[in-house]
């Protein structure tokens, strides 16, 4: 597996279905980057969501084309394709392990989801060994955003504890840390963009123009 060479010893990843990307996902990115001292930001499309959508996915090949059209005004993200490399379902905990495998032990990864995924973290495979391999930084909003992680974390980690003076959770020495990160959310999602497409009606304002114009060009949500 290929990675950027200069990604640097902070490394966010960022993983999701991304069809298409949009600029809610841009935005999660900037908002983790700056305050977790990140070098980096990895993208990395799903080959086969575990938890398969009830649409269509589009091909690998286009979302990961749509990312890097994406990113290409941002110098400090990346793509990964790493999980079309792989059989069968793209489950987090295969990626994590293949990331520190690659990267070595060196580099800290952040693991970015959102509040909702992250209630949800019961239901993910190997969920407790996913600390082994990454920190959390889980984002929600600004009003409840540490009363809800808090809630989650108590309820499926055991034993890790919240310090203040570094603003997250905490397990034992070797685990990965929570991190609660609040953000305004950008009210756009991939489902309203696809179905948004499939009725003729605009979407410059909600993905990048190069994505745009990637969509009209390729015929897809038709």
């Amino acid at each position: 597996m290929e990675l950027p060479h200069n990604l640097g010893t902070r490394v966010g990843i960022l993983g999701g279905t991304f069809d298409p990307v949009h600029n809610g996902h841009l935005a999660i990115a900037e908002a983790v980057r700056q305050p977790l001292n990140l070098s980096s930001i990895l993208f990395v499309p799903a080959f086969l969501p575990p938890h398969k959508p009830t649409y269509a996915i589009s091909a690998f090949s286009h979302r990961a084309a749509m990312l890097d059209l994406a990113i290409a005004d941002h110098p400090s993200c990346f793509v990964s394709r790493l999980e079309a490399e792989r059989e069968g379902p793209s489950y987090s905990i295969d990626t994590l392990r293949t990331l520190r495998q690659t990267l070595g032990q060196d580099v800290h990864l952040f693991f970015i989801i959102g509040m909702d995924a992250f209630a949800e973290i019961h239901t993910w495979k190997a969920n407790r060994e996913l600390l082994e391999y990454a920190s959390f930084v889980v984002i929600g909003r600004p009003d409840h955003c540490q009363q809800s992680c808090g809630q989650t974390v108590a309820a499926n980690f055991p034993g890790y504890v919240f310090n203040d003076s570094a603003g997250c959770w905490q397990g034992n020495p070797g685990q990965g840390a929570i991190h609660p990160v609040a953000m305004v959310p950008v009210k756009v999602s991939s489902t309203e963009i696809r179905e948004a497409v499939k009725l003729g009606r605009p979407i410059g304002d909600r993905v990048p123009a190069a994505v745009a114009n990637y969509i009209e060009a390729h015929g897809l949500y038709r």
